[in-house]
């Protein structure tokens, strides 16, 4: 009887792995809490706490696929409570791969404070057993030093990136599809950190290993060339930048769509790129574009909105085209004001750019008025200390100079 019901919950969590990997999640889930029903049958001690192990973990692998953190959390715990029951020799290894697997979803989360023990402790787990998948140490310490980039810890991040990337060299190969993301990472860390001569060679070879797995038109493709593309912009080599942008936008509006986040974020790339040149006349249509896009999927007084309308009025403003960007403007502060409240930073930063559109056209009470509503504003939010306050005050003092040298003798 015991062995039909190891068979019993072993078939359904094989079944429910299945449904996961095809994204059924609603099929899978359902496999995956038969398969608990079954294993909580099983009467042997340690034999029973193991089998429900593996499906807790495989439940909180299909919550955290579908970003439901809070269900995957408490599945891979539960997991953690079940090891310490089971009779395993390798519970080092299992508890290494929940403490990874819950580093992940306390990042996800914003849980910053939890995720770094939780990685290092499954690093030191995973080190210590000879038996250990040198894949699962390169996924987190790889996990690990992406946590340190987002954090901005270059220096921190940058040897367990290249640890990670000299394991997966050693297991799979130098050109393997896996070697990708973390290809990926260490050149977005050396593009972050200003080191664009390190970060080229990584986007090319990351290039190469995209194209050849998956195809030149696949998105992630266009992921890769949008990086590389934004590390040309800055390093002012505009035409290689807006080359490789143009390719970037043409595989994701005919793969994605012209409605989608990374469509959008293209278009938004490729306008900024114009505008820094001065070529207005090719900026202004993708901002009014991107500003029909953002209307449409969040409505007319989203921020996303009040940032694109910010970006043409710019546009505008550049021109000399004040009476298209004065409404612009405007409208921008009011979404603001509507969105953030009265008092927020931002709406200060909304009246700075109408007192210097003000400024510029010489009308300079309409810019005192707002140039002080916003340094009001600054220093309730911010203390009368900081550098933003103090930028501010510089401009408002060059405006009455202005103002001063105006007034006849």
């Amino acid at each position: 009887m015991e062995t039909t019901e190891n068979v019993g919950w072993e078939n359904y969590l094989e079944a429910a792995h299945k449904a996961r990997n095809l994204a059924r999640y609603a099929d899978a889930e359902k496999l995956y809490e038969k398969a608990l029903v079954e294993a909580e049958k099983v009467m042997k001690e340690g034999v029973a706490e193991a089998a429900q192990l593996q499906v807790h973990m495989g439940l909180g692998d299909l919550y955290l696929s579908q970003s439901s953190f809070v269900q995957a959390e408490n599945s891979f715990r539960r997991a953690a409570a079940l090891s310490e029951k089971a009779h395993s020799k390798n519970v080092d290894l299992t508890m290494a791969a929940i403490s990874n697997k819950l580093g992940r979803v306390y990042r996800a989360q914003g849980k910053f404070s939890e995720v770094e023990a939780y990685f290092r402790r499954a690093l030191v787990l995973f080190e210590k057993e000879p038996a250990a998948n040198k894949l699962d140490i390169a996924e987190t310490l790889e996990g690990l030093a992406d946590f340190y980039r987002a954090l901005g810890k270059y220096a921190q991040a940058e040897p367990l990136f290249q640890k990670a990337l000299s394991i997966r060299e050693e297991v799979v190969g130098a050109d393997h599809a896996s070697i990708f993301t973390n290809l990926n990472h260490l050149a977005l860390l050396y593009h972050a950190s200003g080191k664009y001569q390190q970060a080229l060679p990584l986007y090319e070879r990351a290039l190469i290993i995209a194209e050849n797995s998956w195809g030149a038109e696949h998105p992630s493709v266009a992921t890769l060339l949008n990086y590389q593309a934004e590390m040309f912009r800055m390093m002012n080599e505009f035409e290689r930048s807006e080359k490789i942008h143009w390719r970037a936008l043409k595989i994701r509006q005919t793969h994605l769509g012209l409605e989608h986040p990374s469509t959008a974020q293209s278009l938004g790339n490729l306008a900024l790129l114009f505008h820094i040149q001065c070529k207005y006349d090719q900026a202004e249509p993708l901002y009014k574009a991107l500003l029909d896009i953002r209307i449409k999927d969040w409505g007319e007084s989203h921020m996303h909105v009040a940032e694109m309308l910010n970006n043409l009025a710019e546009v505008y403003q550049d021109q000399g085209r004040f009476a298209d960007a004065e409404p612009l403007f405007w409208r921008a502060l009011a979404i603001t004001q509507e969105n953030m409240g009265p008092e927020h930073t931002s709406v200060a930063k909304a009246l700075r750019n109408l007192a210097e559109l003000y400024e510029e056209q010489s009308n300079f009470s309409e810019a005192d008025r707002l140039y002080k509503w916003g340094l009001e504003l600054t220093e309730q939010s911010l203390g009368a200390e900081h550098p933003d306050v103090a930028a501010l005050l510089k401009q408002y003092d060059a405006l009455h100079q202005k103002m001063d040298a105006k007034e006849p003798d």
